[in-house]
């Protein structure tokens, strides 16, 4: 029987893979280090999307502490649950996750940027059990950033009440963390990166027209407020100057992936062109575009 003076981590997770959501439950069992509850969510055949499941498990949870939880990770640093509290419990503190961005600009891109302003901490395996260290030098536990990956997202519960998952726009499985990691951060606490705490994640992503069509509506949605930066992190000066790159960044990605049609990438990248003719940007995105073509 739990204790009830003891703090409660519950962890969410919206599950496909049976299989992969047992390897995390006993995964967190043996790493965490404090009470906890696991609520998996069967979303095998079933059309909700994951903000809803998010926000239908989180209001029947009863930790204080919520994390959001993809199935296709590991915690390999042991006894993580204590720091996590001792840092969720600081009244200015918003979302912990493992991978985020100081800046956001109103580009097509999602929470990745150019490499100066992004802020890793996990370790990346794919399919083809390749695995690489994502890892940003960091000399202090946490940096600040202005939005985050779900891959897992650590939330007080009073907090997550104020700005829950956007269910209504968001109603796939693309950008709902870099809209509810913004909410929080614009509207006041403070978002961060762990780099003392070390994951797994067994996902390299997706980049289709699916999410394509969230990062428009998610630009649609905070048009008016972006650029948003972390200003312990950066400031306006950079934001300014790194705008062109992060721009190229995010045609990179559609044109990488195929997401627009030939003419009318095309079209986007001499437009960029005519913007920014002198800039590094432009001459490789030039010759990206023509060794694809």
């Amino acid at each position: 029987m739990r204790d009830p003076k003891k703090p409660l981590i519950s962890i969410i997770v919206c599950s496909i893979r049976p299989d992969e959501a047992e390897a995390l439950r006993v995964n967190v069992a043996q790493t965490i280090g404090v009470e906890h509850e696991l609520i998996i969510h069967d979303n095998r055949g079933s059309d909700k999307g994951i903000c809803l499941v998010y926000n239908e498990c989180a209001a029947k949870a009863q930790g204080e502490y919520l994390c959001f939880a993809h199935e296709d990770i590991s915690f390999l640093t042991n006894d993580w649950g204590g720091e996590i509290i001792s840092k969720l419990s600081e009244p200015s503190c918003g979302v912990i996750g493992f991978a985020g961005s100081v800046v956001k600009y109103a580009y097509r891109y999602g929470w990745q940027g150019v490499r100066r302003f992004t802020r890793k901490n996990y370790l990346s395996k794919s399919s083809s059990k390749r695995e690489s260290l994502r890892k940003t030098d960091c000399v202090e536990p946490y940096s600040e950033v202005i939005c985050l990956d779900g891959m897992c997202l650590f939330v007080r519960k009073d907090v997550w009440v104020k700005f829950s998952f956007d269910q209504r726009q968001f109603e796939g499985f693309h950008s709902y963390d870099t809209d509810f990691t913004t909410s929080v951060a614009y509207g006041g606490y403070h978002n961060y990166v762990c780099h003392s705490i070390l994951i797994e994640h067994r996902s390299v992503g997706s980049f289709s027209k699916s999410w394509y069509e969230s990062v428009m509506l998610y630009n649609a949605k905070w048009a008016d407020k972006l650029p948003l930066y972390a200003k312990s992190e950066t400031n306006r000066k950079q934001v300014e100057r790194y705008a062109a790159a992060t721009e190229a960044f995010g045609l990179k990605l559609l044109l990488k992936f195929g997401i627009l049609p030939q003419r009318e990438m095309w079209q986007e990248i001499k437009s960029f062109w005519q913007r920014n003719k002198f800039s590094l940007s432009s001459y490789l995105l030039i010759i990206r575009y023509l060794s694809h073509k």
